[in-house]
């Protein structure tokens, strides 16, 4: 920025003040920014983000239901299959179950399992009309069954 006189003008941080921004607000800041990543199809950026913050706060189910959709974004099925495990052992709210299915069916199908991701979307649209258990826990990969 430059003053009326054309002289730039500079701003003085001290490293107390920059010490001043709690963990708190960094984490928020760069939760905005990879959610503004994502929103403008940058996916690969908001996940370089998302990892910053997760390695902090991997208990955000929030948190990682974006970064796990993020990551279907970028093709990497076998990691967002990792992200969605934890949230099915995090996120105990029943009305997740639906859409950790569908994201588990995306990510199945991201990871090249297009077997397991038809069963796993067929268990969505069963648990979306009500015809399965919704508190049904999302399958891990190893809790696969045939259908």
């Amino acid at each position: 920025m430059f003053n009326s006189d054309g002289a730039q003008r500079t701003t003085n941080v001290s490293k107390s003040d920059n010490d001043s921004l709690s963990s708190g607000q960094e984490r928020d800041l760069l939760c905005t920014l990879s959610y503004l990543h994502l929103a403008c199809g940058q996916s690969a950026e908001c996940v370089a983000l998302l990892r910053l913050i997760v390695g902090k706060d991997s208990r955000d189910v929030d948190l990682l239901r974006i970064l796990a959709y993020a990551l279907i974004l970028e093709g990497l099925g076998g990691e967002a299959l990792q992200v969605i495990d934890r949230l099915n052992t995090l996120d105990d709210e029943p009305s997740a179950r639906i859409s950790l299915m569908l994201l588990r069916s995306h990510a199945l199908r991201r990871a090249g399992l297009i077997d397991e991701a038809l069963a796993a979307f067929q268990r969505y649209v069963s648990l979306r009309d009500g015809t399965g258990l919704i508190n049904q826990r999302s399958e891990g990969p190893h809790d696969q069954r045939p259908a």
